[in-house]
């Protein structure tokens, strides 16, 4: 009797990896989903925004959609990767001055702000801040429906 349960015991010990590399073996033969990702590049202008009695600021953004599919499973993602102003005060020479200081300034806070408008404003640029600010928001939400 003990011959016996201890032969079983040890085929069985035997047979289970070998069953477990079955199990795997089917697993494998499975076909996963295929992963495919697209990537579009788009320029948005934001209508132009209000900056008092100085004019108007024009922000135009590029923004990156990058859409992954898995499966039935689809992920959109967007980025802004460059922007430009391309309209802003430059009237008088202190707009002038005051607009080469404050842009490149609100430029650098909308890339790492990721996607939104809270930027910060420039100390003695408001009106161009606010201006800027009413355009970005109204580029990134042309950009939400590209």
């Amino acid at each position: 009797m003990k011959r016996a349960v201890t032969a079983s015991l040890g085929a069985f010990a035997l047979a289970a990896p070998a069953a477990n590399a079955a199990v795997t073996l089917a697993h494998q033969g499975k076909a996963k989903p295929k992963k495919r990702v697209v990537t579009v590049k788009k320029s948005v202008t934001g209508a132009p925004g209000s900056a008092g009695q100085w004019g108007v600021v024009e922000v135009t953004l590029v923004v990156k959609k990058t859409t992954t599919l898995v499966g039935s499973k689809r992920t959109v993602r967007r980025t802004v990767v460059g922007l430009n102003v391309p309209v802003y005060p430059n009237h008088t020479g202190r707009s002038v001055f005051i607009n080469q200081e404050a842009l490149p300034l609100l430029e650098q806070e909308t890339l790492t702000a990721h996607y939104t408008t809270s930027v910060d404003m420039v100390s003695g640029a408001t009106y161009t801040s606010q201006g800027f600010v009413e355009s970005l928001q109204s580029a990134l939400l042309k950009a939400k429906s590209v």
